[in-house]
């Protein structure tokens, strides 16, 4: 018995030891992070298959293989299995978009939207740029700038706009949102308070360039019909204050805005301030510039009597910077001593906003 007791010993030995040198071996080949809002892990690459988890924006797994458009992965709580390989990120593309969203988190907001349609979410202007995320429709976002890139028809982003196709230019909207995910998940990034979420919901932030057409902008109804009348296409819009005794008191804005078709080299090119008229129980456009060639931001803050006041930079050789103030219903520009004059736009009323 002890002899076959000395000879067993040994061979269940060496049968471990050559199953452990001959195991499967899941080297990782790199990591990548999710780059959609819900994506299946799969157990297996086949037609027939079972769901193991579900993964979510910005979670980091290692790749372990790659077979054809699927790719091996491992995630941070050990689970093994497979995901389509559009759904991921490379590790470089994943610090850009952290290096954006520091960017962006301090940029004062120009104005605020819904997304159209399905929404690709790009590191840079540009239909050809890498794509970050994917908004749903109807997905609140915050702009806080704009620029412009060449038209270029993709075939994950089409429309029909002849503007665009006879400029050959389009705009693109700086953007910041959320990527949203279910009750109970863990968020890559930490998770930040907004009115847009929904209750429950655990948020990731998220920033990056829209097409500036897909979104459709949350305008007051004196701004859009003051936008209307005038042939202008709204780019920015703010609160200047509010007048009157809460909860009656009335907002007071700023819209900068465009003219013609889009891929222009200026911001916005005209100005408008709407101020409430409380004798005829309506708005009027306080104020009115054309001719501009604005760049964002624009930045709204307070005069030295508290009186509203709102800035920005002029497209010309010195990059200028222009300030106004808002006294009463009376607009005028801040102007530096030895600055020349120029002649103050006109006022008009505008049609009384809806109640």
């Amino acid at each position: 018995m002890k002899r076959k007791l000395l000879i067993a010993v040994p061979l269940l030995g060496l049968v471990v030891l050559l199953a452990w040198i001959f195991r499967p071996k899941h080297e990782t080949r790199g990591e990548a992070f999710i780059s959609e809002r819900s994506v299946t892990l799969w157990g297996r690459v086949a037609q027939v298959r079972e769901p193991l988890a579900t993964l979510h924006y910005g979670d980091r797994v290692s790749i372990i293989a790659r077979r054809n458009d699927n790719v091996e992965v491992r995630t941070d709580a050990g689970a093994v299995g497979w995901v389509d390989a559009r759904f991921l990120m490379d590790p470089a593309l994943w610090q850009r978009s952290i290096k954006l969203l520091t960017q962006v988190r301090t940029m004062p907001v120009q104005a605020r939207g819904r997304t159209k349609v399905s929404t690709n979410l790009r590191v840079e202007p540009g239909r050809t740029a890498s794509r970050l995320y994917q908004f749903g429709r109807g997905v609140p976002v915050e702009i806080v700038g704009r620029s412009t890139a060449e038209w270029v028809q993709g075939t994950d982003e089409k429309d029909s706009s002849s503007d665009v196709e006879e400029t050959k230019r389009e705009d693109w909207f700086l953007v910041r949102g959320l990527a949203t995910r279910p009750p109970g998940e863990n968020a890559a990034r930490a998770a930040e308070s907004n009115a847009t979420t929904q209750p429950g919901d655990q948020t990731v932030p998220i920033a990056g360039w829209v097409i500036a057409r897909f979104v459709e902008l949350d305008l007051p109804d004196p701004v859009r019909e003051g936008a209307a009348s005038a042939n202008l296409r709204p780019i920015a819009w703010f609160e200047l204050n509010r007048v009157g005794v809460p909860p009656d008191d009335k907002p007071q804005y700023l819209l900068a805005a465009a003219r013609g078709p889009e891929g222009q080299a200026c911001d916005f090119a005209a100005l408008r301030v709407y101020t409430w008229y409380a004798k005829k129980d309506r708005y009027e456009t306080a104020y009115i510039e054309n001719n501009l060639c604005g760049q964002m931001p624009v930045r709204v803050g307070k005069g030295p009597k508290g009186e509203p006041e709102f800035r920005f930079r002029v497209l010309d050789g010195n990059k200028e910077e222009r300030v106004y103030r808002l006294n009463q219903t009376v607009v005028r520009r801040v102007r530096e001593e030895g600055e020349s004059g120029v002649k103050r736009g006109s006022a008009k009323p505008i049609k009384p906003a809806t109640r």
